[in-house]
């Protein structure tokens, strides 16, 4: 019963999350901005046609400039029914990418590493920028991937949300203390651009949570778009997926066993 209670309300999730899906392709329809299903909402384009029955959230992937250029629209656009998280919109802010949530509703997540921050924690959709890099990888992209790392970690303790583990993350405490969360996310944003705006071979998704070298694909994989089914709409997914999702997921058409099918975040409804 427990289990058939959980997966009803993935479900419902599901469906709150598809809503603020759709009106942020309106949004990006209306101003002309390029977006794309990404990592596991576009994993569940191709081999189910919609959500994994088991994700509970949605990730689009925006090229730089198109990610500044929503930024600016979408606070206007989206005001009436959500909340678009930034460093640049919400103090003292965890992420260091763009989050769109539902203002009202019955679902929360609760995830016990941000509870003490006071910051909306309805359902959301998580917007991923890309950058253009020279090659697939090299030392300045290894060292970039190691900064990002460093910086994320500083940020994590900076606000409370794990306890060091180890003398690396005693560290990284440590030096946190020198830097506002203002400045750690400046230097997130200095080296997520580091490389410069105009077009390479490849393209790098450094704020992802997945390995850095799982996030770097030829440019040419998203050159073009294809429209493609998710759920009940037509969604955006790069020409190139067969390539982007074989670097992050290896044999993606093959779902994992039962027991790795698991749900990546703690949420709860209203009547809980």
């Amino acid at each position: 019963m427990e289990e058939n209670k959980i997966l009803e309300e993935i479900h419902q999730l599901q469906a709150l999350e598809l809503a603020i899906l759709k009106d942020v392709a309106e949004v990006c329809k209306k101003h002309e901005i390029q977006f794309f299903l990404g990592e596991g909402t576009l994993l569940g384009a191709i081999r189910h046609k919609g959500f994994i029955p088991w994700d509970d959230d949605v990730d689009l992937i925006m090229e730089r400039s198109e990610y500044e250029r929503f930024l600016k629209v979408a606070q206007d656009e989206l005001a009436d029914k959500y909340q678009v998280q930034h460093p640049t919109t919400v103090d003292n802010y965890w992420s260091p990418f763009i989050k769109v949530r539902q203002l009202t509703g019955d679902f929360s997540f609760r995830q016990s590493h941000i509870s003490h921050l006071t910051q909306n924690n309805g359902p959301y959709i998580d917007i991923f920028p890309m950058e253009f890099v020279p090659e697939k990888m090299n030392f300045k992209i290894k060292k970039t991937g190691f900064l990002i790392r460093f910086y994320r970690g500083m940020l994590s303790y900076k606000l409370g949300l794990r306890k060091p583990p180890h003398f690396y993350g005693k560290i990284l405490k440590f030096v946190s203390n020198f830097y506002s969360v203002k400045a750690i996310h400046k230097g997130l944003q200095k080296n997520f651009t580091c490389f410069g705006s105009g077009k390479k071979p490849y393209m790098a998704t450094f704020s992802s949570y997945h390995p850095l070298k799982s996030q770097i694909c030829r440019s040419e994989c998203y050159d073009k778009m294809l429209w493609w089914d998710f759920e009940d709409v037509k969604m955006p997914v790069p020409v190139g997926y067969d390539e982007i999702l074989t670097t992050i997921y290896g044999d993606y058409m093959t779902p994992p066993p039962e027991e790795n099918r698991v749900i990546k975040h703690h949420f709860y409804s209203g009547d809980h």
